[in-house]
C-alpha cells in the first residue's frame, strides 16, 4: 500500500477513536465477526448494510472500503448483538411502532445499552422467582398433607440466587424474532410468562430411616426429600422460544457477541474507575501508616476460598483469556467483608453492572483497596475507616457468576497483586 494511502487509513482512525476502540474488539473476537453479520440484518435496520459491508470488503476500492469499516464498525458490532438492548426506543419497551422512537444515540451509548440489559435482568430474574415461589408453595402445600411422623426435607439450590445466562436468553429471544420490530420488553416477558409454570418443578424421594425413640428402641420413619429443580437455559430454546437449528446457531452468534461487549464494558469501567482514583485522593486525602494490610475477611480461611487469582486467566463468562486486576474469594451471601487497612473511603457505589456494589479505600501513599460484587455496603463516601471494620456483605451484583467478593490492590493507578502485601 501506498504511502499516502496508509496516510488516510491513520488519519481515519485517529479521528474515529471510538470506531478504533471497536477495531481492536473486532480483532480480538476473530471469526465472530465474521460469523454473525450474516445475522445482523435481525439486530437492527441498519444491519444489512453492515453485513454486506463486511462481506463486500474486497470488491471495494482499498481505501474506499477501509476508511468505510473503520467508521461503520461500531455499528456493525452493535447491530450483531441482539436487538432488545434498543428495546427502551420503541415506546418504552411496550410498542413497535417506529414513528414514536425518541430521539436518543444509543449506537453510541454504552450506558444506556447496558440500562436495557440491566431492565431485562430483572424482569427475566422477576418471572423466574415468581415461578421458584410457586414451586415451593406446591411442596409446602403437600407436606402440610403428610401424616405428623412422617420426616421432610427441602433441597433449594435457588433460595437466595436464581443464576441464568441472561446473555443466553437475550439472544434466544431476539433470534425467535423475524424482524427487529417485533421485538421489545413486554413482549419478552409475556412469551416466558406464558411458560412460567414449567420453569421450575421438584422431585420426591421416599427413604426408610431408622431411628431410636424414647426408650431407645429401633424406629422406622419415612422420610422425602423434596428437591426443587430449574428447567435450565437450553429450555427456553426449545419450549419458550421454540427455535430452529438455525436460529439456535444465530442466538449463540449474539450471545458471544453480548458477552464479549459486556466485557470490553467492564475493562473499560474498571479503566475508568482505576484512572480516576488520584483525583478521589485529593477531595479525600489520609495520611499512609504502614505498609501492612489484613485480608478482608479477617480471623477466616480465606485463601481456601480463592477461585480466581491475580494476573492472566480464562474468563468465567466470555471463556476468553483476559488479565484480572483482584482475586475473587468465594463466600456465601451476607459474609461480612472487613477494611484490610485504615484509610478513608472514596467511592462507595451501587451499579448493577461491571464490579456492581463496590468500595474503593484510599490508604495514603498512593495505594488504594477496592471491593466488588457486594451485596450489601455499609460506609459513604467520606467515612473513615479502621482496619477490620465491617464495611460491606458478600453478593453477587455486577458482572459475576456467584457470591464472592473480587478485592483489589491499588498502587498509583496500577492494580498490583494482592497475595504480595496481604499478611493475614
Amino acid at each position: 500500500m501506498a504511502e499516502e494511502d496508509k496516510n488516510v487509513l491513520q488519519e481515519a482512525a485517529e479521528k474515529s477513536s471510538n470506531a478504533a476502540h471497536m477495531i481492536s474488539g473486532a480483532i480480538k473476537t476473530g471469526k465472530t465477526v465474521a460469523a454473525t453479520s450474516k445475522g445482523a440484518a435481525v439486530g437492527g435496520p441498519y444491519g444489512a448494510v453492515a453485513a454486506g459491508l463486511w462481506q463486500n470488503r474486497k470488491t471495494v476500492g482499498k481505501i474506499i472500503a477501509a476508511v468505510a469499516f473503520i467508521l461503520f464498525l461500531p455499528i456493525l458490532f452493535i447491530l450483531m448483538l441482539p436487538s432488545i438492548i434498543f428495546g427502551s426506543l420503541f415506546g418504552g419497551g411496550g410498542g413497535s411502532d417506529i414513528s414514536d422512537v425518541p430521539d436518543i444515540n444509543i449506537m453510541n451509548d454504552n450506558a444506556a445499552i447496558v440500562q436495557n440489559i440491566s431492565e431485562i435482568e430483572t424482569a427475566v430474574n422477576t418471572i423466574l422467582r415468581e415461578s421458584h415461589d410457586k414451586v415451593l408453595d406446591d411442596i409446602n402445600a403437600e407436606i402440610s398433607g403428610l401424616s405428623a411422623d412422617t420426616e421432610t426435607e427441602i433441597t433449594d439450590s435457588y433460595a437466595d440466587d436464581i443464576f441464568f445466562n441472561s446473555d443466553l436468553i437475550i439472544s434466544q429471544y431476539c433470534a425467535s424474532k423475524g424482524s427487529y420490530e417485533d421485538i421489545n420488553i413486554d413482549n419478552l416477558k409475556a412469551t416466558i410468562e406464558f411458560e412460567k409454570d414449567n420453569l421450575f418443578s421438584y422431585t420426591t424421594k421416599t427413604d426408610t430411616i431408622i431411628e431410636k425413640d424414647e426408650n431407645d428402641n429401633d424406629v422406622n420413619i419415612t422420610k422425602i426429600t423434596y428437591t426443587v429443580i430449574y428447567s435450565g437455559d437450553d429450555y427456553f430454546a426449545d419450549n419458550v422460544f421454540r427455535l430452529t437449528d438455525e436460529q439456535k446457531t444465530t442466538a449463540l452468534d449474539y450471545a458471544t457477541n453480548l458477552s464479549i461487549f459486556l466485557d470490553d464494558d467492564f475493562n473499560n469501567q474498571a479503566s475508568a474507575v482505576h484512572n480516576s482514583l488520584s483525583d478521589l485522593a485529593d477531595t479525600y486525602p489520609y495520611e499512609w501508616s504502614d505498609s501492612q494490610f489484613n485480608s478482608p475477611f479477617a480471623g477466616m480461611d480465606w485463601q481456601a476460598h480463592i477461585t480466581s487469582g491475580f494476573g492472566s486467566r480464562t474468563d468465567p463468562i466470555t471463556g476468553a483469556q483476559d488479565f484480572h486486576t483482584g482475586i475473587d474469594i468465594a463466600f456465601t451471601k451476607g459474609t461480612p467483608v472487613h477494611a484490610a487497612k485504615s484509610g478513608v473511603v472514596v467511592v462507595s457505589e451501587m451499579k448493577t453492572t461491571g464490579y456492581g456494589f463496590r468500595i474503593v479505600i484510599n490508604h495514603g501513599n498512593g495505594y488504594y483497596t477496592l471491593y466488588g460484587h457486594c451485596r450489601e455496603l455499609l460506609v459513604n463516601v467520606g467515612d473513615t475507616v479502621n482496619a477490620g471494620d465491617v464495611i460491606a456483605k458478600v453478593g453477587t451484583t455486577g458482572r459475576s457468576t456467584g457470591n464472592h467478593l473480587h478485592f483489589e490492590l491499588i498502587k498509583d493507578g496500577i492494580a498490583q497483586n494482592p497475595m504480595n502485601f496481604i499478611n493475614s
